[in-house]
Protein backbone atom coordinates (compact mmCIF):
# COMPACT_ATOMS: atom_id res chain seq x y z
CA UNK A 1 0.00 0.00 0.00
CA UNK A 2 1.65 3.28 -1.42
CA UNK A 3 -0.04 6.62 -1.24
CA UNK A 4 2.52 9.60 -2.08
CA UNK A 5 -0.04 12.48 -0.99
CA UNK A 6 -0.66 9.92 2.60
CA UNK A 7 2.76 9.87 4.82
CA UNK A 8 0.59 7.14 6.98
CA UNK A 9 0.51 4.63 3.98
CA UNK A 10 4.28 5.44 2.83
CA UNK A 11 5.02 2.32 1.35
CA UNK A 12 6.61 0.62 4.80
CA UNK A 13 4.64 -2.07 6.49
CA UNK A 14 1.97 -1.53 8.17
CA UNK A 15 1.34 -2.71 11.76
CA UNK A 16 -1.91 -2.13 13.50
CA UNK A 17 -2.87 -2.14 17.11
CA UNK A 18 -6.48 -3.38 17.44
CA UNK A 19 -8.38 -2.80 20.42
CA UNK A 20 -11.86 -4.03 20.67
CA UNK A 21 -12.99 -6.68 17.92
CA UNK A 22 -11.16 -9.84 17.25
CA UNK A 23 -12.77 -9.78 13.40
CA UNK A 24 -10.86 -6.63 12.71
CA UNK A 25 -7.97 -8.11 13.58
CA UNK A 26 -8.70 -11.65 11.91
CA UNK A 27 -9.29 -9.21 8.94
CA UNK A 28 -5.62 -7.73 8.35
CA UNK A 29 -3.85 -10.66 9.55
CA UNK A 30 -5.78 -12.74 6.14
CA UNK A 31 -4.16 -9.73 4.36
CA UNK A 32 -0.50 -10.32 6.18
CA UNK A 33 -0.69 -6.96 8.15
CA UNK A 34 0.56 -6.97 11.45
CA UNK A 35 -1.60 -7.10 14.43
CA UNK A 36 -1.07 -6.57 18.10
CA UNK A 37 -4.53 -7.40 19.84
CA UNK A 38 -5.31 -5.81 23.26
CA UNK A 39 -7.04 -7.04 25.66
CA UNK A 40 -9.03 -4.20 26.98
CA UNK A 41 -12.52 -3.44 29.30
CA UNK A 42 -13.62 -0.32 30.27
CA UNK A 43 -12.47 0.23 34.03
CA UNK A 44 -15.40 -0.16 36.85
CA UNK A 45 -17.03 2.40 38.05
CA UNK A 46 -16.06 3.73 41.90
CA UNK A 47 -18.78 1.10 43.06
CA UNK A 48 -17.47 -0.24 46.17
CA UNK A 49 -18.97 -3.18 46.49
CA UNK A 50 -17.80 -4.39 43.24
CA UNK A 51 -14.33 -2.81 43.75
CA UNK A 52 -13.58 -5.44 45.98
CA UNK A 53 -15.49 -8.22 44.37
CA UNK A 54 -12.60 -7.46 41.72
CA UNK A 55 -9.77 -7.37 44.40
CA UNK A 56 -10.71 -10.63 45.36
CA UNK A 57 -10.12 -11.89 42.24
CA UNK A 58 -6.84 -10.82 42.16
Amino acid sequence: MSDPQNPLLSGQPLCVVNVGIDLFAETLRQQSVEVVQVLWTPPATQDEDLMNLLDDLI
